[in-house]
């Protein structure tokens, strides 16, 4: 089995906790961020295979992360799920050219296929 090293990009640590232990349950490694900023500090295309980001945070919105993440040569090509209760979603996955959307409230059901859609 090929192990996925997912980052989960999002401020509150419920959620973190949570999608971080289902990633564990499904045999991934999950590197958890509640700061976007230490997020983009941290990633490169050497340590994570996929991006889940959330949209609303206080220290840096999700569109302006996905925005860096995609101009940087070391994480633009890493595939970007963006995940929100935002109502123009598509609208800003579109815009910063990620690769799937997950609205809030989500289940795990919907996580895992598109987890499991980029490893195929």
């Amino acid at each position: 089995m090929v192990v996925v090293r997912i980052a989960v990009i999002d401020d509150e640590k419920g959620i973190l906790l949570s999608v971080s232990l289902f990633l564990e349950l499904e045999g991934h490694t999950p590197l958890t961020f509640s700061s976007p900023l230490e997020a983009l500090k941290s990633i490169n295309g050497e340590n994570v295979d996929l991006i889940i980001l959330d949209m609303r945070m206080p220290e840096m919105n999700g569109e302006r992360v996905a925005n860096l993440l995609k101009a940087n040569p070391e994480t633009r090509n890493i595939p970007l799920i963006l995940f929100s209760a935002h109502e123009s979603l598509p609208e800003v996955a579109e815009r910063v050219g990620a690769q799937g959307i997950l609205e809030k409230p989500f289940h795990f059901e919907k996580l895992n296929d598109l987890i499991n859609s980029f490893l195929q």
